[in-house]
């Protein structure tokens, strides 16, 4: 049994969808889009409590103009960002923040030096087992070492590197 509220809805429903189909195809040229926005006003107009607002075609219409409008900013923002976009890559320029870049190579130029700090054998097992991605056993074999001895060096380069980090702070 259908209760009336809901038959009242669905005859709300059946008058005016058409209508707003078409108010909506005429001006965006896309079924899929006429139909969503149409949703979209029958679900504002049944959040407002005053049930008057739904008799009126000029309140639904507003709603929809109103609707249209909205969508139209939203692809102007898109529009304008995806322009820029564009031009700062055409002319070379970095998206990120300057000072975040001059910070990432303040803190690279630190990484380096104390990498340079290094003893010689410490800092080519630490290379090989991070940036060369060489698991501990074939380092530990190549240098005649045992595998925790690869740990001790690899260790002791890694709390090098973040006491140099830690006293850029």
């Amino acid at each position: 049994m259908v209760s009336k509220e809901e038959e009242k809805w669905a005859n709300f429903h059946r008058d005016y969808r058409p209508a707003l189909i078409a108010f909506f195809l005429r001006r965006t040229h896309d079924y899929a889009e006429a139909e969503d926005l149409s949703h979209e006003v029958f679900i504002r107009i049944a959040d407002k409590d005053d049930t008057a607002f739904r008799q009126t075609d000029a309140y639904i219409f507003q709603v929809a103009a109103n609707l249209l409008r909205d969508r139209g900013r939203r692809s102007q923002v898109r529009s304008d960002y995806a322009s820029r976009q564009r031009l700062s890559d055409e002319l070379g320029i970095d998206p990120l923040d300057p000072h975040r870049i001059s910070v990432g190579r303040e803190s690279l130029a630190l990484l380096t030096s104390a990498l340079e700090e290094l003893p010689e054998r410490t800092r080519q097992i630490f290379m090989l087992f991070r940036y060369e991605q060489i698991d501990q056993r074939t380092i530990a074999e190549s240098f005649g070492i045992s595998v925790s001895a690869v740990e001790k060096h690899v260790h002791r380069a890694m709390a090098k590197l973040i006491k140099a980090l830690g006293e850029k702070a």
